[in-house]
């Protein structure tokens, strides 16, 4: 089975899961991608009715697409995202697509979260980790982040920052930290992150969440 068709089983999966009326959170990248589509076959097969809370400019313009509702409440029944890592104690490394401040908002809020993940998104111990930061503070969050690891500040062509290198930025105006290390603690090491002057959200996700995932190798 491909990668793509996981991603679109994932998708239509979760689909099913949302009731007429519900306010969804809708997460950002290529699986949530699918769900937010097979949302909108839903809506326009069955007439069901569903308000979208968007993570990204992308979720917001493909919801648009697939007539979800966009709506700001502060209520959310259900939000629906992917991951980058899901270690064995359904802990989540997310960000790797630039809109992790908009997530860990939107994710954080809801009654409940979903997440998708196909089989190669699963490991012992999450490796990869992501900050969101002010642009003042790149200096000196960087020294702290080295603490932790190989810290490299994220560029457009995503490679270590080189003369002439166009910096990332995110949605949200800051820029973000791949930093690769080995988290023994996910819960302890988000705790600790967001206490750094100048991190305005890291990529570790640990509240309770359901994940939802397609083993390799199952059939459709």
């Amino acid at each position: 089975m491909s990668q793509a068709y996981e991603k679109r089983d994932l998708g239509v999966t979760a689909s099913r899961m949302i009731k007429d009326g519900m306010v969804v959170g809708l997460g950002t990248g290529s699986t949530a991608a699918e769900f937010i589509k097979a949302l909108g076959e839903r809506i326009r097969t069955e007439g069901i009715t569903v308000y979208g809370v968007p993570t990204s400019y992308q979720a917001h313009l493909l919801a648009e697409q697939h007539n979800i509702q966009i709506v700001t409440s502060q209520t959310i029944d259900i939000a629906v995202d992917g991951a980058d890592q899901v270690d064995h104690h359904d802990f989540i490394s997310k960000g790797g697509g630039g809109a992790l401040l908009k997530e860990k908002l939107v994710d954080y809020r809801a009654d409940r979260l979903m997440i998708l993940a196909d089989f190669h998104k699963f490991v012992e111990k999450i490796t990869k980790v992501f900050v969101e930061v002010h642009p003042q503070a790149i200096h000196s969050v960087q020294e702290e982040l080295s603490q932790y690891g190989t810290c490299v500040l994220r560029t457009v062509h995503g490679h270590p920052i080189e003369e002439g290198d166009q910096v990332f930025i995110t949605e949200s105006g800051n820029v973000i930290f791949d930093v690769k290390t080995t988290v023994e603690d996910p819960v302890r090491m988000e705790r600790e992150l967001n206490a750094i002057h100048g991190v305005m959200e890291n990529g570790l996700f640990t509240r309770t969440c359901i994940v939802i995932q397609r083993p390799r190798g199952i059939p459709g």
